[in-house]
């Protein structure tokens, strides 16, 4: 249900004071990135978000690692109940790695940024994404300008008008990848392949040297696993297209599907606001209430290193996620929308997000017929 705990503090635009926005060289408004004054005002707020360790994040990801490392060993020289056993396995443990990369490219896993830097690129590895890509993407759009048309880039609900004037093949794509299963593949096709491996003058503005640089790494490791599992799995009775499958693909894939149903609900639901401008955006406190928090059973939070404390997130991306728990509380401001996680609320919300009306402001199903009220006016949801 949607929750109001406290009411907001400022009328200010969170994120406005902190983010200053440039025309790239093809033409689209970019985000510098969130500095350090914004990370002051939110713990001015009570928001824990600077004290950040050094030796418990370095054990921490060293352990993960190792983890992973292990699941994989088992993968490769296991019998089949162990292999069974371990592929889930490692493919949560490629979501903890990532969750960890995905802090330390924020600067937030530790308080030193060499270190940040080393450990986001090792612990991007194995979901095969490019750090400096991920943060050009993730930290400089997606922060900038969650939840805009044409600004932000993941997971855009089209229009009623732009549905019906996409081409037959989009309109079954877009249709699968709203519902609860296509949710899972959304990730896999659409943004991993695009936008995180090589870069791309047509999303980045202007190629780097550091982009080519994180890109090498990431195929470089790739190749190079893939040759470690080649020469190492026939030694233990396995075929190399089996030991790929098992040691590679499928972890991977798990790492996907996990990840784009993380995205997708971090950012949808029937009373949550997409919008159509920045100043809509702005006005309607965009950056806040275009994030859900959705609540998971303990074991979760703990495996995806708080994660889906999404409000937070977004109110101050510097806050490591061993803080993001008590961040939270700060978060849940009036009409931000907080929801138990069930398999019939995610079949409900899936059902009931389909295109946006973003003059209306609110979600429709496939027949065009509102699901939900205004979401910026919502008082209520699961």
């Amino acid at each position: 249900m949607l929750r109001s705990s406290i009411q907001p503090r400022s009328h200010s635009t969170p994120g406005a004071a902190a983010a200053r926005a440039l025309e790239s060289t093809d033409g689209r408004t970019e985000v510098i990135g969130w500095d350090m004054a914004y990370a002051r005002l939110i713990a001015g707020r009570g928001v824990a978000s600077s004290e950040r360790k050094l030796a418990i994040p370095i054990l921490r990801f060293a352990a993960v690692l190792s983890a992973y490392v292990t699941s994989v060993a088992i993968l490769v020289a296991g019998n089949i109940y162990l292999t069974v056993a371990a592929v889930p396995v490692a493919g949560i443990l490629i979501v903890m790695l990532f969750v960890i990369g995905h802090d330390a490219c924020h600067q937030s896993f530790t308080r030193s940024r060499w270190v940040n830097n080393v450990i986001g690129r090792i612990a991007f590895l194995p979901a095969l994404h490019a750090y400096s890509l991920w943060e050009h993407e993730h930290n400089r759009r997606h922060h900038g300008f969650n939840n805009i048309r044409n600004l932000d880039y993941a997971w855009i609900p089209l229009s009623p008008r732009e549905f019906r004037n996409a081409g037959v093949i989009d309109r079954l794509k877009y249709r699968v990848y709203r519902d609860p299963g296509g949710v899972l593949l959304y990730y896999l096709i659409e943004i991993w392949p695009r936008r995180k491996i090589i870069p791309r003058n047509k999303f980045l503005g202007r190629v780097r040297a550091v982009h080519w640089v994180d890109s090498a790494l990431v195929l470089s490791f790739l190749a190079v696993c893939l040759t470690i599992l080649a020469v190492a799995g026939p030694r233990f009775g396995k075929s190399v297209a089996e030991v790929w499958l098992v040691g590679a693909l499928l972890p991977f894939l798990i790492f996907s599907a996990l990840f784009s149903a993380a995205i997708y609900l971090h950012h949808t639901h029937y009373d949550v606001p997409w919008y159509d401008s920045i100043e809509q955006w702005k006005k309607g406190n965009g950056s806040v209430l275009g994030t859900v928090h959705v609540e998971f059973p303990w074991i979760v939070r703990v495996a995806s290193f708080n994660i889906m404390e999404h409000n937070a997130h977004h109110l101050a991306p510097t806050t490591p996620h061993y803080h993001l728990a008590a961040a939270q509380k700060d978060a849940i401001v009036e009409g931000v929308v907080v929801w138990t996680f069930t398999m019939r609320g995610y079949f409900d919300v899936c059902a009931r997000c389909k295109l946006f009306d973003y003059e209306a402001a609110r979600w429709l199903d496939f027949h065009e017929q509102p699901t939900g009220g205004k979401p910026a006016m919502a008082t209520h949801g699961h």
